[in-house]
């Protein structure tokens, strides 16, 4: 039985993993704006994913924004423990460090799509914001591409992608931030968030048998 998402659905799909990207960022009034549409999506995507969108949006409505961003600040920044480093390197390579071999092979998969950081973003390339986003640009790039040869760049580029970085160490980060946040908008999304990888890689598997 194939579980191949049907074309508007990848497009649904690409929508959300931009959405929760942003709610990786540093919390905003623009934030509960932003996610307005986030159930309505969610369910046209997988109605049993669509309890923990509507959670989410139920939460950041009536959620002071400065806790929201204390908690924010313990699980990502800091400045003591840091409960739930965003950092792809913390999880790839040795001793968790930082700006390491796995954080220049993001870099340059951002280049070779054409795509370089916006001077504002003060962040290691490999934030889970930043890598959420960039696999997003991937699926709606390959869904929009007209050009089989471009189509199939970004089908192996978003193969790659999931495979070694964002697909690989986010139920680590999503671990962490289970166990330790105290505040069920960041446990929604997560949960959220390792949904929607799993579905972008079973429907890549799908791709990957019927192309071998």
């Amino acid at each position: 039985m194939s579980v191949h998402i049907l074309p508007e659905k990848d497009q649904a799909l690409y929508n959300v993993l931009s959405l929760v990207a942003s709610c990786f960022y540093r919390p905003t009034p623009e934030l509960l704006e932003d996610l307005q549409t986030l159930p309505e999506i969610v369910t046209f995507l997988d109605p049993e994913m669509a309890d923990a969108a509507d959670r989410m949006l139920t939460e950041i409505k009536n959620q002071n924004l400065d806790e929201l961003l204390k908690e924010y600040s313990r699980l990502f920044i800091g400045p003591f423990q840091l409960e739930a480093p965003p950092f792809g390197s913390v999880y790839l390579e040795s001793e968790g460090r930082l700006m390491g071999q796995s954080t220049s092979e993001v870099k340059r998969m951002y280049k070779e799509c054409g795509l370089d950081l916006s001077p504002d973003f003060k962040s290691p390339p490999d934030h889970v914001a930043a890598e959420l986003e960039f696999l997003a640009y991937l699926g709606l790039q390959e869904n929009s591409s007209q050009d089989e040869e471009q189509k199939m760049f970004y089908q192996q580029q978003r193969a790659l992608f999931l495979h070694r970085h964002i697909g690989y160490w986010f139920p680590l980060l999503a671990e962490n931030i289970e166990k330790h946040t105290f505040q069920p908008f960041y446990m929604e999304l997560s949960r959220l968030t390792r949904q929607l990888l799993e579905l972008a890689q079973a429907d890549l598997e799908v791709w990957c048998t019927s192309n071998d």
